[in-house]
């Protein structure tokens, strides 16, 4: 696939968290005690995965440092 920002090939691989993560979006981060539900513009990525990693098929341009999934 070619790189949206720059034309260059990407590389697809893996997108992933530490164990028990999960990927979530919102308009700023909320603070450590904070239920990140309730964020400005949250959107749940991907569910918890209690003791594995959390992955996304991803793709990424090293050259402009972008990196592309679907969720």
């Amino acid at each position: 696939m070619k790189c949206p920002k720059c034309g260059k090939e990407m590389r697809d691989g893996y997108l992933f968290c530490s164990k028990d993560g999960a990927f979530s979006f919102a308009n700023e981060v909320p603070r450590v005690f904070e239920n990140a539900k309730n964020a400005d513009g949250f959107v749940k990525i991907t569910d918890i995965k209690a003791s594995h990693r959390t992955k996304i098929p991803a793709s990424i341009c090293e050259a402009c440092k972008t990196v592309m999934f679907d969720y």
